[in-house]
């Protein structure tokens, strides 16, 4: 990810009973042409759509989780900000929650590209609060560089640690999220039973959670 872009998380609960129905709603509303051409003009580049890996905890069926990048957050506010984008959300989310993120500086992370034969796709999500970022970043890098090769034998394509930009007059402190990308889940399990140390740079239990590409159906991303 380059370092000047921003990534937008959009974590929510469908309204509609099944992700059939609410990928037909997204790809109405979001999804839609009109929809895909208001959020590239005012700086989206990309949209992903996950949806919770059976078998893992830490998210629920009916869930979905956004990955967006943008070019800068005053495009983000002035999309969301639009009354048609927000009745949109509320069709397609009984309820939700957004955050933006930048790249952590001089964090350890990589990216690979996937062996042949390997078409599956995780990702693992990691998530909390952290007294000061710079320890939790050099704690990151102590675990992880180390068993970089374990990890990408395991099936391991990416990682990247981000910060959380506080919206105005928020007055929560520093918030860290780690994305890694797999192509073999029972790899990624393994791996992740061994860096448990990871936690310790989290103020408190840190959120966690497996996610694979969308399904229920084509989702519109782009």
């Amino acid at each position: 990810m380059n370092d000047d872009l921003v990534l937008l998380t959009v974590r929510g609960k469908l309204v509609p009973d099944t992700l059939a129905a609410g990928c037909k709603l997204h790809n109405e509303t979001a999804g839609s042409p009109p929809g895909i051409a208001a959020a590239r003009a005012l700086g989206d580049l990309s949209h992903k759509v996950y949806t919770p890996l059976q078998g893992f905890p830490g998210a629920s069926d009916g869930e979905l989780l956004f990955l967006d990048f943008w070019r800068t957050p005053e495009g983000i506010g002035r999309f969301f900000s639009d009354p048609q984008v927000q009745a949109m959300a509320s069709q397609l989310f009984s309820a939700r929650e957004g955050a933006m993120w930048m790249p952590a500086r001089g964090a350890f992370g990589f990216q690979l590209p996937a062996p042949g034969g390997k078409g599956e796709l995780f990702l693992g999500v990691i998530r909390g609060s952290v007294g000061s970022p710079d320890n939790a970043i050099a704690s990151f890098r102590e675990t992880l560089s180390p068993r970089l090769g374990d990890a990408r034998r395991r099936g391991q394509l990416s990682h990247q640690l981000l910060l959380r930009l506080p919206a105005p007059g928020d007055p929560s402190g520093p918030e860290l999220i780690g994305l890694d990308f797999w192509c073999d889940g029972r790899g990624m399990a393994e791996h992740y039973q061994e860096i448990g140390a990871v936690y310790a740079v989290f103020s408190g239990k840190p959120q966690t959670s497996v996610w694979e590409p969308a399904r229920g159906g084509a989702w519109s991303e782009w």
